[in-house]
């Protein structure tokens, strides 16, 4: 109410509201049913394959429903071939009329999916399928070899398809980076910068992997934090790690983080915690072990003084699953206060 008006109306736009928690949803909820504030118009976006008649965006939007909101809902769908003409025309700066052979190839092997429009069309670039002719001052193309190129069946096939061409220290980066979720700040990664420490995992340069892979399209830097530009992106660098590694790294990720704790903000106990659980199976020495329950109900406790409950029932539930079976004789205080918060 404070900072919209008549005048100055406020638009609010939260994308992949199905991963969004309970609490986040109750408070759009609020705002949104709110009838002094008139002049606030909210924008969410989902993917509807991801929520089913159980899901709590789906539960929060009848309860807004019911009270009496009105909510236009739109399915954003492929793009038709006329809007991909448009597309390409407009990105090789070429006339419509000239671009139908081109848009044609596109399409068979797109479907209209923008994420692959945008990422083919680059693909066909680097290859030289698609290029810029000085001798005649114009954009050309290869039909037959656009035609003979495989394209992926989802996003995160052909994003593995361009991040195995990269140089082997952007691909370790970029798994690296995977292990930590779609985005982290740099005080984080730059714990995580030398090779040799962590073996085959190493990066000699995490910071100029990044910029590659910024310039490459993967990542954006914001403020002081990188971003993955897409979710399935993320999937694709996790996906290169052996299922027999991810353990191992998380653990080394965790332990880096939890070394250096001290020096770093509160708010680094989530992405210790939450990487040594992830790693928990490669801790043998039962310190260790005392120590990650520990951990865990910090996490949860700081999670808890947040209001962020969700999270804090999992960290303190991870905390419990720890414990030895002799845990209320070996270990009762701890086991005593994980069950009181």
């Amino acid at each position: 109410r404070a900072i919209s008006s008549s005048d100055q109306p406020l638009v609010l736009f939260l994308d992949d509201l199905q991963w969004a928690d309970p609490l986040s949803l109750d408070l759009i909820e609020s705002l949104i049913t709110d009838r002094e504030n008139k002049s606030l118009l909210f924008i969410g976006s989902y993917r509807d394959n991801e929520v089913n008649d159980m899901h709590q965006l789906t539960v929060q939007l009848h309860s807004i429903e019911s009270k009496h909101v009105s909510i236009n809902k739109i399915k954003v769908g492929n793009l038709s071939k006329e809007y991909v003409n448009e597309l390409i025309s407009d990105a090789i700066q070429t006339s419509p009329r000239l671009t139908h052979s081109l848009t044609n190839a596109v399409y068979r092997k797109t479907s209209g999916n923008i994420f692959f429009v945008l990422e083919f069309l680059k693909s066909i670039c680097n290859e030289g399928f698609l290029y810029f002719s000085l001798k005649f001052n114009q954009w050309e193309w290869n039909i037959p070899l656009i035609e003979s190129k495989n394209t992926a069946t989802n996003a995160v096939d052909l994003m593995l398809h361009k991040m195995k061409q990269f140089p082997k220290d952007v691909q370790s980066a970029l798994k690296l980076f995977s292990c930590l979720g779609t985005d982290c700040e740099e005080y984080i990664l730059s714990l995580i910068t030398t090779g040799g420490v962590i073996d085959e995992f190493g990066c000699t340069d995490m910071m100029s992997s990044f910029e590659f892979s910024i310039e490459e399209g993967l990542l954006d830097y914001s403020g002081s934090s990188y971003k993955f530009v897409h979710d399935q992106i993320q999937i694709a660098a996790y996906s290169l790690i052996p299922e027999t590694d991810k353990g191992k790294l998380h653990l080394w990720i965790g332990n880096q983080v939890w070394a250096n704790y001290s020096a770093l903000p509160e708010n680094a106990v989530f992405v210790a915690a939450g990487q040594l659980n992830k790693g928990k199976m490669f801790i043998t020495e039962a310190h260790q072990i005392t120590e990650l329950i520990r951990l865990n109900l910090q996490a949860g406790g700081k999670s808890m003084s947040l209001g962020a409950f969700t999270p804090a029932l999992f960290y303190l539930k991870e905390g419990l699953s720890l414990l030895g079976s002799n845990s209320w004789e070996e270990q009762y205080d701890l086991h005593l206060r994980l069950c009181e918060s």
